[in-house]
């Protein structure tokens, strides 16, 4: 009975946070899910594109603004303010989601300590391989489900069959495209973890990899940490790993590598120059989270301008672009963008890791900001004072997405850490 009562509220405090997308939210075993955005909701944010007023440039833009420092241009978000209005088909995206993925959701009962249930939107691709390992895949911020869509296949069907293949388990993190926002505070990275954790267990999959990115990355450090004996590995394509007293001491008297100091450097000019998004969002989400649901546009320049830097260059068409904004959208950008309010203090919680760990590192050098190239290229003797660390592959190029930009090295990466555990 109580829980009942508890997926009821949940469905009533949904239903006013505008999801505008219909969620199955009684449903505690994975149901198929079917993607439909309300048309209102779409047909909205095509009028508001279409009003789009952006800000003018200084006439010293191409220097004071140079590799987009202060924000997009005028003329960038220009174009992509009348290509929303003129151009965009949401209706095509939408078909596309739905062809390429079987799409299922289900109602966790409750978490640790967050005391709701926990409605997910999930895919679920099963492998025909009889030695396929189930793995859980996490995206982060500015992203969804969709940051992994290139690597679902090749990691559920490799063309090679002595390349290891996958169960490939993706969600939505709670507020992100169509995994509904939580109705409580308290909904941080360890509860997000403790709720995977039951949906691979509903699964049937009482050992699984876990892979995560950016947030992700949080949530499956704190699985790995609280669920070791369902987790069989932990594999990230980030390490957020910062300097510490030590490390800065002996950057100043000169005693680190030079890996270190290229990391070092390029790290602390990104957090003490680049950051502010991310303190915008720990410390005012709602403020922040208001402005962007009431301007899809803006909203897109404000993830543009992110992604412009840490993407290694990689272009971003309007499709892309819009599509991820819109399902970043769906419900209102105020619960994703507060994910960073509950998950960053965590950071300093962090346990050791003792799961084998793989790690790949992925360089920003051809991206608009050189002094940014190496803050991703965290070193290995870094990431094993945190982990358990048994793979390391380092690239120079590829940036904060490189399951995007570079799917197939990507990939390889991930089945060469996970191959050598099993066989």
């Amino acid at each position: 009975m109580k829980r009942t009562a508890s997926l009821t509220l949940l469905a009533s405090l949904a239903g006013a946070n505008s999801l505008n997308s219909p969620f199955p939210y009684n449903s505690t075993v994975p149901t198929p899910f079917h993607v439909s955005v309300d048309s209102s909701f779409i047909e909205e944010s095509r009028l508001k594109a279409s009003l789009y007023r952006p800000s003018v440039d200084l006439l010293d833009g191409d220097i004071s603004n140079a590799g987009w420092l202060e924000g997009p241009p005028h003329a960038n978000m220009t174009a992509l303010a009348e290509y929303w209005s003129k151009d965009y088909d949401w209706a095509k995206a939408q078909d596309e989601i739905n062809a390429n993925s079987s799409h299922f959701a289900i109602t966790i009962p409750s978490t640790g300590n967050y005391k709701y249930p926990v409605p997910l939107h999930f895919v679920h691709e099963r492998s025909d391989a009889d030695n396929a390992i189930p793995l859980l895949l996490l995206h982060g911020w500015p992203s969804t489900h969709r940051e992994w869509s290139k690597v679902i296949e090749p990691l559920r069907s490799p063309t090679e069959s002595s390349t290891q293949a996958f169960h490939v388990v993706v969600p939505d993190l709670p507020g992100f495209g169509f995994s509904p926002a939580p109705v409580s505070s308290g909904m941080d990275a360890r509860e997000m973890g403790d709720a995977l954790n039951q949906l691979m267990i509903k699964l049937g999959y009482d050992k699984y990899g876990v892979v995560g990115t950016d947030l992700g990355w949080v949530v499956s450090l704190f699985i790995a940490a609280d669920s070791p004996d369902n987790v069989i590995g932990f594999f990230s394509d980030f390490w957020f790993i910062q300097a510490n007293a030590t490390d800065l001491e002996r950057r100043a008297q000169n005693q680190t590598t030079e890996e270190e100091t290229l990391y070092i450097d390029s790290n602390q000019d990104f957090v003490n120059n680049h950051f502010s998004y991310s303190l915008a969002h720990e410390q005012t989400p709602l403020a922040i989270g208001q402005a962007m649901s009431d301007t899809p546009v803006g909203f897109a320049g404000w993830i543009w301008h992110l992604v412009y830097w840490i993407n290694d260059g990689y272009e971003y068409t309007f499709d892309e672009l819009i599509t991820n904004t819109v399902l970043l959208s769906i419900q209102g950008a105020f619960a994703n963008i507060r994910s960073y309010k509950t998950t960053l203090p965590l950071l300093s919680e962090l346990p050791y890791i003792n799961v084998p760990t793989g790690a790949s590192v992925w360089g920003l050098n051809g991206g608009p900001l050189a002094s940014l190239g190496n803050a991703q290229l965290t070193p290995r003797s870094w990431i094993e004072r945190l982990v358990n660390l048994k793979f390391y592959s380092k690239h120079e190029h590829g940036g904060h997405f490189p399951a995007q930009t570079e799917p197939e090295v990507w990939s390889a990466d991930l089945q060469s850490f996970f191959g050598g555990l099993v066989n």
